[in-house]
């Protein structure tokens, strides 16, 4: 694996080089590539067969010099290379003084001064006994202080150091040459790095923190939070073995995630069932930390800026309630002393949600956090100010970045810089009385090399300056603030401001979780049910994911909808014509339902034409709860508004409700049927009835009569009068002529 590019540390992880450093590292990439240059021979005449270049790659770590021990290397060459043509320089500098010393190393700058010097032919060299073709091994004693250390070799390496001070890392620049054409072929630049045993030092404390989760592929579906396809698989174990078998002993944290352990449990693969076992072996290990986390990998700062704090509580909800389904698992208690490891900012409010779910170890990267940049290595606790005071330390990014795969291929050499690094930070205070402490995140499975941090586990076990502690071990071991150096190390840092833009669709995530809250108090009950809503509730949290884009996360959360649409549709209430007469009548009301699962919802009917009889002249309906009959129900309260509910469970296919009511008026009408959620008004079904009353009602008979009666008298009246004055007309005499 190819070195990665010497970076700066932020906030006092890396210094900024000058620009002409910058200028000296960019010649360099041009003519040895990124640490490990392959420099191809002088072409080949027209028509002459050119030769394969030639490579010089590491194939282990190399070993911790001492005076007991030599500084011994397994080198790599192209096969079938004629060795007798090659020449070995070994160059051997003073140890760098600083991160940005040690920056430039791996860009193949030189820097300081040479040391010890020495050439020898590759055919003089001892074939490794491993792969005698294709490598050879090289042993270097070491002389410092005076003391000459063990072992033989080609040449004596002496650090030219007082004794007492030749703890160090010493840059090694290996230059392969064809000595035919006098052409340098390859070259890389690796560290020795001597310890003294009888030093009595505090040793660095380092927690590597290995995410192990499957990566969601551009084909996947937008609601899948993890996709089992066969290049995942692939990756997910090669990363557990190589944390795996005698690497089990080396403390480390792991972090499984919910999200692949569900899918995972859900796939019939054999593949993906011993995936699963392994996971499960991986979280029992002794000596390990297994931590608690979100379902899906979420960014707790950007959520609780759209708002979306409750859904922080659901993603540890739900990421604890999966872990402990699967036999075997273990799961630490989430509720306390759990630590929360992010690369993106917290704010005060992020920060006390986060408390509340127990996470008070915080592990943020060095840009989540405002204040001067340190001249040494943060290497200590701090309090992350608001929000309740998490306990937080930073990660090492530059760190971190070695573990990641590479289009080149020598891992060996990608651990060995990061250990030098880690020995480099050590040596940088090995003084001081009170612990310190790093921290590396490895990218997730199919970012990071398994090869890489196989060596790297493999440098660790008895390693005399780092020794390697679980994340509660470090959080417990390394004090808060204190003085490295002379150099103040802050005990207490601010949060780094968060943007106002998230990319999350908040709106929709809100409307979606309300929604889902009011199905699953419809269908929970039940274990069909409740598997239903998990899987629904996955797809919504999956959507909240921070290794989606905007785009893909609105998309995940219109895929939500579809699917609880989807299930909403199996059940429905009949349409129909009903007829009512002048008695009360007990009207059916037919609710078909598809689903699987039983579905509890409340029916409900309202209506300013229909008086619904009280709850005591209800008829009973074995799958409903005594009805609720609100407003009047008396047929002549013409103006009033009168409704029913009642909370039904629906466990057959076709389910039938009776509704006892009367029309308060005659014609045709339409009433309108719901069946919601028991909670959160979730509407889960509705259908109409066509009411036609055929019934007159005791008001419209009492006016009709009344009228009648006025009609009547009027009629009389008129009558009466008219015969009067035909009976006064006749007994009127006539006039005289």
């Amino acid at each position: 694996m190819a070195p990665a590019r010497g970076g700066d540390r932020t906030h006092g992880v890396r210094r900024r080089p000058c620009p002409g450093s910058v200028g000296r590292i960019l010649a360099a990439l041009t003519v040895v590539g990124v640490g490990v240059g392959v420099v191809p021979p002088v072409p080949a005449s027209s028509g002459a067969v050119t030769s394969p270049p030639v490579a010089l790659t590491l194939l282990a770590l190399p070993t911790i010099a001492s005076p007991n021990s030599p500084f011994s290397l397994r080198l790599g060459l192209t096969p079938d290379v004629t060795r007798a043509s090659l020449s070995l320089g070994i160059i051997v500098y003073r140890h760098v003084v600083d991160p940005s010393e040690f920056d430039e190393t791996l860009s193949g700058t030189t820097v300081g001064s040479v040391i010890a010097s020495h050439t020898v032919s590759v055919s003089s060299l001892s074939p490794d006994s491993a792969d005698p073709q294709s490598a050879v091994d090289l042993s270097v004693p070491v002389t410092a202080g005076g003391v000459s250390g063990s072992g033989s070799g080609p040449f004596t390496a002496d650090l030219n150091c007082s004794l007492g001070s030749c703890g160090g890392v010493y840059p090694v620049r290996l230059v392969l040459t064809d000595t035919a054409t006098n052409t340098v072929v390859s070259r890389l630049t690796t560290y020795l790095v001597y310890t003294d045993p009888s030093a009595d030092t505090v040793r660095l404390r380092f927690a590597l923190v290995v995410p192990l989760a499957l990566r969601p592929t551009s084909t996947s579906p937008p609601d899948t939070a993890a996709a089992v396809t066969s290049s995942s698989l692939a990756s997910l174990t090669g990363l557990m073995d190589s944390i795996s078998g005698s690497r089990s002993t080396v403390p480390l944290t792991v972090d499984p995630s919910p999200a692949t352990a569900a899918a995972l449990a859900n796939d019939r693969q054999e593949r993906a069932r011993q995936a699963l076992a392994s996971l499960v072996s991986l979280s029992a290990q002794a000596g390990r930390q297994t931590m608690c986390s979100s379902f899906v990998s979420v960014d707790a700062g950007a959520l609780d800026t759209a708002g979306l704090a409750s859904e922080l509580a659901e993603q540890v909800h739900r990421g604890t309630q999966v872990l402990a389904a699967i036999p075997g698992m273990h799961t630490p208690d989430c509720s306390t002393e759990n630590a929360w490891v992010t690369a993106t900012p917290l704010d005060p409010g992020a920060i006390a949600a986060l408390a509340g779910l127990g996470f008070t170890h915080l592990v943020v990267a060095p840009a989540a956090v405002a204040g001067p940049t340190l001249s040494t290595t943060p290497t200590r606790r701090f309090t992350l100010a608001g929000g309740g005071g998490g306990d937080g330390i930073l990660s090492d990014p530059a760190l971190s970045s070695r573990l990641q795969v590479s289009p080149h291929s020598d891992p060996a050499l990608a651990a060995d810089q990061l250990l030098a690094e880690l020995e480099l930070d050590f040596y940088e205070a090995q003084n001081t009385p009170d612990p310190r402490g790093v921290v590396a995140v490895s990218p997730p499975a199919g970012s990071a090399d398994p090869a890489v941090i196989a060596d790297l586990l493999d440098g660790l076990q008895n390693n005399p300056m780092i020794e390697p502690v679980t994340l509660a071990t470090l959080f417990s071991d390394v004090p808060v603030g204190g003085s490295v150096l002379g150099v103040t190390q802050p005990s207490v840092r601010r949060s780094a401001g968060i943007g106002t833009v998230t990319g999350l669709p908040a709106r929709a995530i809100k409307a979606a979780r309300l929604q889902w809250k009011g199905f699953s108090t419809a269908v929970d009950d039940s274990g069909s049910g409740a598997a239903v809503t998990a899987a629904l509730d996955d797809m919504l949290l999956g959507s909240e994911s921070q290794q989606l884009t905007p785009a893909q996360r609105s998309q995940a959360v219109a895929h939500f909808g579809a699917a609880l649409t989807a299930q909403l549709a199996l059940l429905s209430v009949t349409s129909r014509e009903v007829r009512l007469t002048a008695s009360t009548g007990s009207v059916p009301i037919s609710v078909i339902k598809n689903a699987a699962y039983p579905v509890k919802a409340v029916v409900s009917l309202t209506s300013d034409k229909i008086a619904f009889s009280p709850s005591s002249a209800q008829a009973p309906n074995t799958e409903c709860a005594a009805p609720i009959v609100t407003g009047s129900a008396s047929p002549s309260s013409v103006a009033s508004q009168s409704s029913v509910s009642m909370l039904c469970t629906f466990v057959h296919g076709t389910n039938v409700v009776y509704v006892e009511m009367q029309s308060r008026v005659s014609g045709d009408f339409r009433l309108t049927v719901t069946l919601e959620s028991p909670e959160d008004g979730l509407q889960l079904a509705s259908g109409q009835l066509t009411v036609r009353s055929m019934s007159t009602s005791a008001v419209a008979i009492a006016l009709s009569a009344v009228a009648g009666v006025v009609l009547l008298g009027w009629w009389g009246r008129t009558i009466w009068r008219g015969r009067r004055r035909r009976g006064a007309h006749r007994q009127r005499p006539e006039s005289p002529a």
